[in-house]
């Protein structure tokens, strides 16, 4: 795997997807640990916490860049409102995200966000005219049903006798809202990328969604205790990597094939609440991951097949000698 220049202002052409497979399974490892680490924050605002999260993911960057003497060139963008609209679509998807969560059970909250994959590959082929072809629209399609299998079984919403509560339709309409903002900031992230360094973009969504949640301070804020305030620094610190991991990723390869891997989220939660939370498999977890599994396998088999056809397309190809040209050689 080629190394990532995280300080980069531009990058060869898209021609490695192994490499952005890689970095997307680790962007999503870090985003699950990430939501386990939010998770444990009790007694403090969402805006406080998405503040704190931003602000703790910046600072070290800014300090270590400063003691680098690479600030002023890391700051450096000729497309400061391209930024901007970045860092309004991430805060729009966390705060979505926020109020599906606490309007619908989460096993719902987190199927209906399992639809983003799909807006992705959608969006990819009609505003960045990607090659979308049967294969990919097949493997998102199989990860969305091992996804279903998993959380199936504790979809009350569709289980339920009761009419769907004012509540509950707005936390559906939260969740959808959430996974299609998030894939159009993934696409608007491919355009980024193309000119912008990993740092670059990094430091500048933290600046402009540290400044504009400081507009959230009268609304309720809390002062956090001292093991809060540690959380929250170990969380923007996680949050540095998932997004440093995201660009280098899309840089790497295009929206539409990583898409399929968002699905792996579920394996790593499943692990994690194993291992941390005593939490057991279902038998449908198993079956649904294994599908997401063998999903992920078809797309990298898939893909070393294509980069192998490519490179023999490269070798010479020498004809062989005709009658007449043999005797010419005698």
């Amino acid at each position: 795997m080629a190394r990532p220049n995280f300080f980069a202002t531009s990058d060869r052409p898209v021609d490695r997807p192994l490499a952005g497979i890689a970095f997307k399974v680790s962007n999503i490892f870090l985003v699950t640990v990430l939501l386990s680490l939010i998770k444990t924050v009790e007694g403090m605002p969402t805006t406080e916490l998405v503040f704190f999260r931003s602000l703790f993911a910046v600072g070290p960057v800014i300090i270590w860049l400063s003691l680098q003497g690479k600030l002023r060139a890391t700051l450096h963008t000729t497309k400061p409102m391209a930024h901007f609209t970045r860092a309004v679509l991430s805060l729009f998807t966390m705060f979505m995200t926020f109020t599906a969560v606490r309007s619908l059970p989460l096993p719902e909250a987190i199927t209906l966000q399992y639809t983003q994959p799909l807006f992705v590959v959608a969006l990819s082929a009609i505003l960045l005219s990607e090659a979308v072809g049967t294969f990919r629209w097949g493997a998102v399609a199989v990860g969305f049903v091992g996804a279903m299998i998993i959380m199936l079984p504790k979809l009350t919403l569709l289980t339920s006798d009761a009419a769907i509560s004012h509540t509950e339709l707005i936390g559906t309409g939260a969740a959808l809202c959430a996974a299609a903002s998030l894939a159009f900031t993934l696409i608007w992230l491919c355009q980024l990328v193309k000119t912008e360094g990993s740092m670059t973009i990094t430091l500048w969504l933290g600046i402009y969604a540290s400044l504009l949640l400081l507009l959230t301070v009268p609304f309720g804020w809390v002062v956090p205790s001292m093991d809060q305030l540690g959380l929250l620094v170990l969380i923007g610190l996680v949050g540095i990597a998932v997004q440093v991991l995201l660009n280098e990723s899309l840089r790497a390869a295009p929206a539409s094939l990583t898409a399929p891997f968002e699905y792996s989220s579920l394996i790593f939660a499943t692990v994690i609440g194993y291992f941390v939370f005593d939490e057991l498999p279902k038998s449908s977890t198993l079956i649904g991951g294994g599908i997401l599994v063998a999903a992920g396998l078809t797309i990298l088999w898939r893909e070393r097949q294509t980069a192998k056809r490519a490179h023999d397309a490269k070798r010479p190809s020498f004809a062989p000698l005709t009658q007449s040209q043999r005797g010419r050689g005698h």
